[in-house]
């Protein structure tokens, strides 16, 4: 009986792919306009990855209760990283760093046959550091990035910036954003119930 439950989790089919079309444009909208109206103070964007993990969880969960086939998932954090290199300037950089989060909790997701509603929440904790990888040049190439800031929010944004972010803040964000998924999944899971209830999730 397991093994004709795991066949039937193997082929994508043409309604998986609408519904992982249609939850990530509704997941990456509302992620891109509460961006768009909470960025203008550095510290406000410093925390940002951490609101997306709590604002976006209900949207994450309820496409869950759509996935049965391994690759749904993937494919969100592929589109995601694609839309956040051609829409918002991000760089190759962030488009792998979407992909690889998509594909680990994915994999996760089907560990517990896309029916364990922890392992589920433990693949949304996973998902949900995706914002940080808009930080990562900080590490990398922190004067271009810099520079960068002081074209787009002016000289005083990018000081104020600079001052919030040392070389270690990435861990740091990585942590509260992970804690913020963990609330923004209790959330979820409260508001998404039923709809749990009804996939088969418990």
């Amino acid at each position: 009986m397991k093994l004709l439950k795991m066949e039937k989790l193997k082929k994508l089919s043409a309604k998986d792919l609408i519904n992982t079309g249609i939850f990530t444009a509704i997941y990456f909208v509302v992620m891109f306009v509460f961006t768009a109206v909470t960025s203008f103070a550095p510290i406000t964007y410093v925390l940002l990855p951490a609101f997306i993990a709590i604002l976006c969880a209900p949207i994450y969960m309820l496409f869950i209760t759509k996935v049965k086939t391994f690759g749904m998932i993937t494919i969100m954090g592929v589109l995601i990283g694609i839309l956040m290199v051609f829409t918002t300037g991000n760089s190759w950089i962030m488009f792998v760093f979407c992909s690889l989060l998509g594909l680990i909790s994915d994999l996760i997701t089907k560990a517990g046959g896309y029916t364990s509603k922890k392992m589920s929440l433990i693949g949304y904790y996973v998902f949900s550091i995706w914002p940080v990888g808009s930080f990562f040049p900080i590490w990398l190439m922190r004067d271009a990035y810099f520079d960068g800031v002081v074209a787009s929010m002016g000289e005083a944004y990018a000081e104020g910036l600079k001052a919030m972010t040392p070389f270690w803040i990435i861990p740091v964000m990585i942590a509260y954003t992970i804690a913020a998924g963990v609330v923004g999944g209790l959330v979820a899971g409260k508001m998404n119930k039923k709809h749990f209830e009804k996939a088969g999730i418990v």
